[in-house]
C-alpha cells in the first residue's frame, strides 16, 4: 500500500539549528522539502565529494577483482590518496595512448631525427613524409627525389626531398616533434611510473568496507548541508517542512517535545506533491528491484499495483523465456550468486520466484532446452492442451484470456478506487468493451465466430461509459474527451492484441533453441573435434538465446504491466520517492 503522508512545520531556535539537524537525522522519518533550483556553494562541494566516492567505488572492484588483501593495516585509510594515484594514472595513461598513436603515425618512416630536418630546412632542403593507397603512383616533380620508407598491403609510404616544395598528389604527414626513439623511451618511463601506481594502489586492494564508510560519511554530510540550507529563516527562529508517514507522527512530537521545538502537522494535500512510501507484505517486496531497475514509482495519490504486478510478471517471464532448462539455470545460478554474496537478497527472491515460475511453465508446455523429445519422466509432465496439434492456437487463446482479465482487474481495481464516485459505473462499461475486443481478438487471429450477443455488450458498455466517464458539471467543459472517445475504444482493443506477444516471442525462444540444436545434430557422430566444434554451438546458441529472452522480457512482460496494465488502471507513475532525512543505510525502502 502507499503509506499516507501527514505534512510537518518546524520551528527551532536559530542558535539550536545544528543540535536540532543532528537529532532529527538520527530519527531519519522527516522527508524534507528542498528546493534544487540553487544550492549553496557548501551543498555543491558535498555533492561533488559524494560524487568522487561513488567514481571510486565503481573503479575499485574492478581494478582489483579477484585480489584479496588488508586495506593498510598499520595506516588510516587516506581517500585522497586514493583519489590522486588514481587520478595521475589516468593521466599517464592517456599521455602513453597519445604517444602510442604518435609512434604508429610515425614508425613506417623509419628511424630519423626531427631535429636534422629542420636544419635541413634551414638550408632549403626540405624532407617531407608522404602515404599514398597502394595501387597508386605519386607525381613527384622531376627533380625532387623520392625515398621509399615502408610498403604494405595497403599503404606506400615515403619521403620527398626537394629544394622548392613542389605540389605531391598524396597525403602528407606532418613532420613528428621527436624521434621514434624518444617516443619509445618516454613511452617505458611511463610503464615504469604506471607501474610504481599499481603497486601503491595494491594496498588498497581490502579496502572496500571503508571505502563504503567514506561515501556514508559523505552521504550524511550531503543530507546534513543541504538540510541546513533548506532551513528558512523566520526572525529568531528556523523553519524546516517536509512530509513525515501519518503513522510516525508520534515520534517526532516527542522529538519536538523533547527539545523544545515548535511542531506543527497537518494531513498532506494532493496539491503538494507528498513523496510514495510504499509498504508491502515481505513477498511481495522483490517487486521493488523491477521498480527501481526501470526507475517506476506510482504517484501518492495513485495506488499500489506491486501484487498483481509481481503476479503477472512472473507468468509473462515464464511464457517469454518459456523453457524449463533456462528457469534451471536462472534457479542454479542464483543460489550461486547468492552463496557467494554477489546478489542482494531481494534480487535474489524475485530471480527464484521467475525462476521457479520459468521451470513450471517450461514443463506445462514440454520444453526442456529446446529438445524435439522429452524423457518419459518429463513428458508425462506437459498438458495436452498446450502440447497438442492446436497447441499455437490455444496459446494464442491464452494471450488473449491473460490480457482480458489482466485489464478487467485494472478495470475493476479503478472502479473501487472511485467509489463511491458515479464515475465507477464507467469502469463497468469499460468492462465490457474489454471482452468485446477480447471476442474480437479471436475471431480476427483464430477465425473463430464472433457472438453476436457482445455488440449488445459493446452498446451497453459505451452508453455506460459515455454517461458516467465525467461528472455531469464538467461534461461541456471537458467536451474534447468525448471526441476522444473512439480512440479510447480503438486503443483497447490494440491493447488486448498486445498480450499475443507473450506467444510470438516464447515461440521464437523455443524457434531459436530448436535450430541451435539441429544444427549441432547435424554435425553426427565424430571424434572429438566434431564433439567439441557441437558443443560450442550448443553453448553459443542457447546463451544468445537466454540473452535474448532476458531482452524480451524486459522489453514486452514489463511493458505489458507498466503500459497497459497501469494505464487501465489509472497509474501514470508520477511519483517522488520517500527519502527521508537520515544517515546512511539508516532507512531501507
Amino acid at each position: 500500500m502507499i503509506v499516507p503522508m501527514k505534512r510537518v512545520f518546524l520551528l527551532v531556535a536559530a542558535q539550536d539549528r545544528d543540535a536540532a539537524l543532528t537529532a532529527l537525522q538520527s530519527l531519519g522519518i522527516l522527508h524534507l522539502t528542498v528546493s534544487e533550483a540553487f544550492e549553496p556553494e557548501e551543498v555543491e562541494a558535498a555533492r561533488t565529494e559524494l560524487d568522487r566516492i561513488r567514481q571510486l567505488k565503481e573503479r575499485l572492484p574492478r581494478e582489483f577483482a579477484g585480489q584479496t588483501a588488508t586495506c593498510h593495516p598499520d595506516e588510516r585509510f587516506d581517500l585522497q590518496q586514493l583519489w590522486t594515484l588514481l587520478d595521475r594514472r589516468q593521466r599517464m595513461r592517456e599521455k602513453l595512448e597519445a604517444l602510442e598513436t604518435e609512434s604508429e603515425r610515425i614508425r613506417p618512416f623509419g628511424r630519423f631525427d626531427p631535429e636534422t630536418i629542420r636544419q635541413l630546412a634551414d638550408r632549403e632542403v626540405y624532407v617531407r613524409l608522404f602515404e599514398v593507397p597502394n595501387e597508386s603512383r605519386p607525381e613527384v616533380p622531376g627533380r625532387a627525389t623520392v625515398v621509399e620508407t615502408h610498403r604494405n598491403r595497403d599503404r606506400v609510404f615515403f619521403a620527398v626531398i626537394d629544394r622548392e616544395r613542389q605540389p605531391v598528389q598524396a597525403t602528407e604527414h606532418s613532420l613528428p616533434e621527436r624521434s621514434l626513439a624518444e617516443l619509445e623511451r618516454e613511452r617505458q618511463e611511463l610503464l615504469g611510473s604506471i607501474e610504481e601506481i599499481n603497486q601503491s594502489l595494491a594496498g588498497f586492494a581490502g579496502c572496500q568496507d571503508q571505502l563504503q564508510a567514506e561515501h556514508d560519511r559523505a552521504l550524511d554530510r550531503l543530507r546534513y548541508v543541504r538540510a541546513r540550507s533548506a532551513m528558512s529563516d523566520q526572525g529568531p527562529a528556523l523553519c524546516l517542512q517536509g512530509f513525515i508517514p501519518a503513522d510516525s507522527h508520534q515520534e517526532l512530537h516527542d522529538q519536538a517535545e523533547a527539545n523544545g521545538w515548535g511542531l506543527h502537522v497537518r494531513e498532506a494535500r494532493p496539491e503538494e506533491s507528498p513523496p510514495t512510501l510504499l509498504r508491502q507484505p515481505s513477498w511481495v517486496r522483490p517487486i521493488r528491484t523491477v521498480f527501481e531497475l526501470i526507475g517506476v514509482v506510482p504517484g501518492y495519490n495513485e495506488t499500489d499495483i506491486s501484487t498483481p504486478f509481481l503476479l503477472f510478471l512472473s507468468l509473462f517471464f515464464a511464457m517469454i523465456v518459456g523453457d524449463a532448462g533456462y528457469g534451471a539455470l536462472f534457479l542454479g545460478g542464483s543460489l550461486l550468486a547468492r552463496r557467494f554474496a554477489w546478489l542482494p537478497g531481494q534480487a535474489f527472491r524475485l530471480l527464484l520466484i521467475m525462476s521457479l515460475s520459468t521451470i513450471v511453465w517450461g514443463l506445462l508446455i514440454g520444453n526442456v532446452f529446446g529438445l524435439a523429445e522429452l524423457p518419459a519422466p518429463l513428458a508425462g509432465l506437459s498438458i495436452e492442451w498446450l502440447t497438442g496439434p492446436d497447441s499455437d492456437n490455444h496459446l494464442m487463446l491464452l494471450c488473449f484470456i491473460i490480457g482480458a482479465v489482466q485489464l478487467t482487474l485494472a478495470h475493476v481495481w479503478r472502479a473501487l478506487l472511485l467509489l463511491p464516485d458515479l464515475r465507477a459505473v464507467s469502469q463497468l462499461g469499460w468492462i465490457l468493451v474489454t471482452w468485446t475486443m477480447f471476442f474480437a481478438a479471436r475471431s480476427l487471429v483464430l477465425l473463430e465466430p464472433f457472438p453476436e450477443e457482445m455488440l449488445w455488450a459493446l452498446s451497453a458498455g459505451a452508453v455506460l461509459v459515455v454517461a458516467f466517464m465525467l461528472p455531469l458539471r464538467s461534461a461541456l467543459a471537458n467536451w474534447s474527451e468525448y471526441v476522444r472517445l473512439p480512440l479510447d475504444f480503438i486503443s483497447s482493443f490494440v491493447d488486448l492484441v498486445s498480450y499475443i506477444r507473450l506467444f510470438a516471442v516464447g515461440s521464437a525462444t523455443y524457434a531459436i533453441a530448436a535450430a541451435f540444436n539441429d544444427m549441432a545434430a547435424q554435425l553426427g557422430p565424430g571424434g572429438f573435434l566434431t564433439g567439441l566444434a557441437a558443443a560450442g554451438i550448443i553453448f553459443f546458441g542457447h546463451s544468445l538465446n537466454i540473452l535474448l529472452a532476458g531482452m524480451g522480457v524486459l522489453v514486452h512482460g514489463v511493458r505489458l504491466n507498466t503500459l497497459e496494465f497501469a494505464g487501465h488502471t489509472g497509474i501514470q507513475w508520477t511519483g517522488v520517492p520517500f527519502d527521508p532525512f537520515s544517515h546512511a543505510r539508516r532507512w531501507q525502502r
